[in-house]
This record gives C-alpha cells, sequence and structure tokens, in this order.
C-alpha cells in the first residue's frame, strides 16, 4: 500500500512540475493579441497616436501609442467588450466598441479624419481679401494662391482664388480654381454663382444654365440664384423664363433693386412699356444714387414718349 502511494505521489510530482514548465507557454500562446496601424483618409500613416480601451463592466482601462510607423499591439488584455478610443492633436477623435476574444489574435485599421485648418483665421487670406476689396485683384490673387498651398483642402481658399482670377478676367483660370472649390465642398452655392458667371461670360449657354440651375436646386429660396437664372434667360431671348425668374427674385427678397431693372428691360423688349416705367420707377425709388440712375430717368422719358406718340 505504501509502495502505491509513493507512486501516486511520484506521478503527481512529475505532473506538476510538467505543468510548471510547459503551462506558462501554453498561457501566454493563449492570451489575447490586440495589433493594429492608424493612417489617415488617404492611408499614410500615424505615430504617437493615443489608443485608450475601457472595460465598462470591469473599470479596467488600457492606454498605449503607436509607433514611428502608425502601428501598435497589446498582449494580454482580458477578454470584454472595450470601448476604444483613439486621439491625435488635429484630428477628429475615432470612438467605437470592440469586443476582444480569448486566444484570439485582433488586427484593427483606424482611420482618423483630419480637423480642417482655421483658414478664416490665416493673415494671408486676411490680405488677399483687403486686395480684393480695394480691387486690386493680381495682388489678391497671390495671396490666394499661397492659401491655397497652404491649405490644399480648404474650399474658402480656392474659392476666393477663383472670384479673384474671374474679376481680373483669366476665365479660365476661374473655373479651374471655383471647381476645385465645389469639389471639396459641393454645396457652396456662392461658387456656383462664380462658376455660371464664368461659363455666362464665355457664351457658354448649356453649362452656364446647367450652373445656375444647380445652384437653385440647392437653395430654391435663394434670391440671387433666381435673379442669375433671370440673367441667363433674358440673354439668351428667353423672355417668359426671364420674367418668372426676376419675378421670383423680387417675391424673395423685394429689396433686390437689380432685379426691378433687369425685369423693366425683358418688358421694354417685349414691348410692355408702362410695366417697365413702373420698375424703373421703383428700381429709381430704391436706388436714388446710383451711378446708372440718371441713364434710367432719361429711358423713363423716352418710354414715355414713345407711348404718347403710339397712342396718338
Amino acid at each position: 500500500m505504501k509502495e502505491r502511494i509513493s507512486f501516486y505521489k511520484t506521478i503527481l510530482i512529475s505532473a506538476l512540475l510538467f505543468l510548471l514548465v510547459f503551462i506558462p507557454d501554453f498561457i501566454v500562446g493563449q492570451q489575447s493579441v490586440l495589433r493594429g496601424i492608424v493612417t489617415d483618409q488617404e492611408g499614410n500613416t500615424l505615430k504617437n497616436v493615443k489608443i485608450v480601451m475601457q472595460d465598462p463592466s470591469r473599470g479596467t482601462r488600457f492606454t498605449f501609442k503607436t509607433n514611428k510607423e502608425g502601428k501598435f499591439i497589446k498582449v494580454g488584455i482580458p477578454p470584454s467588450l472595450y470601448l476604444i478610443k483613439v486621439e491625435l492633436d488635429g484630428y477628429f477623435p475615432f470612438k467605437s466598441r470592440f469586443r476582444v476574444r480569448f486566444g484570439i489574435e485582433e488586427n484593427l485599421k483606424i482611420k482618423l479624419k483630419k480637423i480642417p485648418c482655421k483658414v478664416v483665421e490665416d493673415k494671408i487670406l486676411a490680405e488677399g481679401i483687403n486686395f480684393f476689396k480695394q480691387g486690386e485683384y493680381k495682388e489678391a490673387i497671390k495671396s490666394f494662391e499661397k492659401v491655397t498651398h497652404k491649405y490644399p483642402d480648404n474650399f474658402l481658399a480656392f474659392y476666393n482664388l477663383g472670384l479673384s482670377y474671374l474679376r481680373n478676367g483669366d476665365i479660365d483660370e476661374a473655373i479651374i480654381s471655383l471647381d476645385k472649390a465645389i469639389k471639396i465642398k459641393p454645396d457652396l452655392v456662392k461658387a456656383y454663382f462664380a462658376l455660371g458667371e464664368c461659363y455666362f461670360n464665355k457664351g457658354d449657354r448649356e453649362k452656364a444654365m446647367k450652373t445656375f440651375l444647380k445652384a437653385k436646386e440647392l437653395q430654391p429660396d435663394n434670391a440671387e440664384a433666381h435673379y442669375n437664372l433671370g440673367i441667363n434667360y433674358y440673354k439668351w431671348d428667353k423672355q417668359e423664363e426671364a420674367i418668372e425668374s426676376f419675378e421670383k427674385c423680387i417675391e424673395l427678397d423685394p429689396n433686390y433693386s437689380s432685379a426691378y431693372y433687369q425685369l423693366a428691360l425683358v418688358y421694354i423688349k417685349k414691348g410692355d412699356f408702362k410695366k417697365a416705367i413702373k420698375l424703373l420707377e421703383e428700381f429709381l425709388r430704391m436706388e436714388q444714387d446710383a451711378p446708372e440712375a440718371k441713364q434710367v430717368e432719361a429711358i423713363i422719358e423716352a418710354l414715355r414718349k414713345q407711348i404718347d406718340k403710339n397712342e396718338n
């Protein structure tokens, strides 16, 4: 009996020695491993990104960072459902839930989106805007070109550059810059206004109309969108459509003086001089000091004479 007990003890001791020698390696082999890489939207890796994993059920928290290659690895994270937060200055934080499973090597690919630069605070932009207001469009172009190089993903920089090119008469360059602004911000209505003006000046009826209609689609209650359409219709001798657009502009903004003037021109073309006179008088009421006031007064006088002549 003693020999049997001694034999069992020998087996037990051997088993314990086996476990002591081999189980640590076995446990390590079964630990959860978390690997991953963090990049920007273009696929460029980001270093020193802070990664925080928190287990709400246990209150445990793990914090680590990406290396110079944008990669990270964490061994031995207990299996659970974690809240993961990824942060880097200049980028929007990434938040998600992620389950770590026992004995499984997980691989994460995380993309961070860059926070748009505060171009509105840029001194060179302010300089360009000042040049533009003074009518120094060539100098404005130089300033805005610098801004676009500094902020290549900012719609405001390209819009101002495009508008400066347009006012300087560089239509093709204006189109390129305005297209870039719209590509970055597809709902930038004022960029469509400027782009439509470019095509209008080039005599490209189809593209001008398409661009102004897009602006109206984006903001159907925008008076300027209807005004621009009216100008385009008038140029291509679509009188009824022009009247409808100018009247809608006035309905949306009764103080839009230019719409009264342009609508009067349509009625002159149609031969309705009485309506034209009323519209021109309304224009003068709002724009008494306008440079073209005397010219408008002369038009009104000429229309009255023509009415008298027709009636007599």
